[in-house]
């Protein structure tokens, strides 16, 4: 109430702070939102935006591909199989033009999983996972698609040799360095996660090490033969090599050993160097797989020990003879 001088009493000023509490708690006339307005989907402590699917109920997912590094546009032709919650969806490929469109189950939040490659030896394109937001009424992917490209060993030399010689000072007990150059010579294109393979004898050389790869015996693919008396080793280069990036120089040491003495018959006592890339191929039962288990990145089919991928580069052969170690 208002007491005689015009002023509200205490009662009355604590009944009016109920009144304005209650009216911002139920929102009367928008006064919560307009003191305090919910943040804006998409906006720092908004929460993730949510799309808004077609009456369809379905998001048109289109792909459109074109060649890395290619000096003027260029399409890719390449398969694409999407998987949703483990299970192959959809199927098919984009054809000469580069670009497709597929229709895809609409709803807020869902996404699906996608590889994009093309699996023909030697002319194809490396894969490339995607994540297909299907939220909309459309969803558009771009990639730039990395050809297969071609391997060419230039040498494999002593590395203390100042001529840079192919052949080496061997000899019983010694260590001696080795260093070996390669390159993708093909234009416009990469070769991924290239495996280095080394072979020589394996009574004469007690161990045998790389510099900045990482040494994986099981990845060495079963299609290449070893020869009786001889060992390969097998090292992983840990990236693609592009087209455009300069030669590869990796180095390494070889191990005689202390007891086996290493003549100079270079048909017996040598080593020599090839290059084989990786790639992603479907196993047969990729239908009834998930994407993981129904592709799988290997030097080779390992299901039928057929090649994948990019061409196997050249031989280059270090000869256990000679002046430097």
């Amino acid at each position: 109430m208002i007491n005689k001088k015009g002023a509200m009493s205490g009662g009355m000023i604590i009944l009016l702070l109920v009144l304005a509490v209650f009216a911002y708690s139920q929102n009367w006339f928008g006064l919560k939102d307009l003191i305090s307005p919910t943040p804006t989907p998409g906006t720092p402590g908004g929460g993730p935006a949510v799309g808004k699917c077609p009456s369809s109920g379905l998001t048109e997912f289109t792909l459109n591909a074109q060649e890395a590094l290619a000096s003027t546009a260029t399409n890719a032709n390449v398969s694409y199989y999407i998987y949703d919650d483990g299970s192959l969806i959809k199927e098919g490929d984009t054809g000469s033009d580069g670009t497709v469109s597929v229709d895809v189950a609409c709803g807020a939040g869902k996404t699906y999983s996608a590889i994009i490659l093309n699996e023909k030896a030697l002319t194809g394109f490396y894969p490339q996972e995607i994540t297909i937001e299907a939220n909309d009424a459309t969803f558009t992917k771009n990639l730039k698609m990395y050809e297969f490209g071609q391997i060419n060993v230039a040498s494999v030399v002593s590395s203390a040799d100042p001529t840079g010689a192919a052949n080496i000072s061997a000899g019983t007990g010694k260590t001696c360095g080795f260093t070996v150059t390669f390159s993708n010579n093909e234009s416009a294109s990469g070769y991924d996660k290239p495996l280095i393979l080394v072979l020589t004898n394996s009574s004469a050389v007690t161990d045998l090490t790389m510099d900045g790869v990482t040494e994986f015996p099981s990845k060495k693919p079963q299609r290449i033969t070893t020869p009786s008396n001889l060992i390969w080793y097998t090292f992983e280069y840990p990236s693609m090599i592009k087209s455009t990036d300069a030669a590869i120089k990796v180095s390494g040491k070889v191990q005689f050993s202390s007891s086996m003495t290493v003549d100079s018959n270079a048909g017996k006592n040598n080593l020599s160097i090839i290059v084989i890339d990786q790639t992603a191929y479907r196993v047969a039962e990729y239908k009834t797989l998930s994407l993981s288990d129904g592709f799988v990145t290997a030097a080779e089919n390992l299901q039928t020990q057929g090649a994948v991928g990019a061409p196997d580069s050249n031989r280059q052969t270090l000869a256990f003879v000679g002046t430097y170690c």
